[in-house]
């Protein structure tokens, strides 16, 4: 067991280390971005990455003062409120600006999914409850980024989904 608080410790500095990296390539994406809302999209996913690092960081204070986890509240991001609210864009993004904003929004699918899959193996690594409770809450913050990327980009592409749900069904029926 002696092993598992510097086990407990690296997982929490790699979790670090994942979300600045999150917050500095989404800032980066917001910087290229030409589109208004995509631009506001990636503002706010960096700002929930920051808040990711933060609250690991309080984590990883309390097991360097005590050697124990402890449970954090993890409130619901600004972006979780907000996804269900969000409204299909009616332009299709054409030149070579829509072609780096779709890039940059595929990379961001991609960095969410593997910073979600990295939480939830960490969950399940874990033997403290209130490490899975964590670590599980945080896959679940980015799940959310990625169902907000990827309406973007179903919007962006014009594919009849909103949030994975068809627009209209080929019967007629809407």
């Amino acid at each position: 067991m002696a092993n598992q608080p510097s086990a407990a410790l690296q997982a929490l500095q790699t979790a670090i280390e994942v979300e600045k990296n999150g917050l500095i390539t989404y800032l980066k994406f917001a910087r290229q971005t030409k589109d208004e809302f995509g631009k506001n999209m990636f503002i706010q996913l960096a700002i929930d990455e920051f808040e990711h690092q933060q609250i690991l960081e309080k984590q990883l204070q309390k097991l360097l003062e005590n050697g124990k986890w402890e449970m954090i509240d993890i409130p619901h991001a600004e972006i979780e409120r907000v996804a269900p609210l969000i409204h299909e864009k009616t332009r299709r993004t054409k030149g070579e600006s829509g072609l780096q904003d779709v890039d940059a929004l595929n990379t961001a699918l991609a960095l969410e999914r593997k910073a979600a899959d990295f939480f939830r193996e960490k969950s399940k690594q874990a033997t403290e409850s209130e490490a899975r409770a964590l670590f599980q809450r945080l896959a679940e913050w980015e799940d959310t980024h990625y169902d907000i990327i990827q309406a973007e980009l179903d919007a962006i592409n014009q594919s009849g989904f909103w949030f994975g749900i068809p627009e209209f069904q080929m019967d007629g029926k809407f």
